[in-house]
């Protein structure tokens, strides 16, 4: 049982680097994703969206989106499989968008546990009802 940790520099624009660290290297359904987001990003670009890919075992989806003030996480095994897990939550209004931000997302058995905002943990957003 090995760990598997990879992290990508400048992945996509805004975004300093990202990482994705898994404890286990048989089991890709737990672990943590960190997005780094560079100084002033948030002002300029929403939404982010953050990714990581392993065709056909892994796939993470964070899309930070100030526009609505949420972050929204998918999980799943592959793009033409539905998701396994979809959870959104909210964004503090007052967070400070001229300043780097480390959204790190935790899941545990293909199941989103948390986003954390610099280390403090998001809430969930209520569900829409029709």
């Amino acid at each position: 049982m090995g760990t598997i940790s990879n992290r990508e520099k400048n992945p996509i624009p805004g975004v300093d680097y990202s990482e994705i660290c898994f404890p286990d290297e048989f089991h890709m359904g737990t672990g943590i994703f960190t997005t780094i987001v560079e100084a002033g990003s948030l002002k300029k670009m929403s939404p982010i969206i953050s990714n990581v890919l392993n065709e056909p075992y892994f796939l993470m989806i964070v899309t930070i989106n100030l526009g609505i003030d949420q972050v929204t996480v998918l999980i799943g095994k592959a793009h033409d499989e539905g998701a396994i897990d979809r959870k959104v939550f909210n964004i503090p209004k007052d967070i400070a968008v001229e300043d780097s931000h480390d959204f790190t997302v935790a899941f545990k058995d293909w199941d989103i546990k948390a986003v954390l905002l610099n280390g403090k943990e998001l809430e969930i957003a209520p569900l829409l009802k029709d």
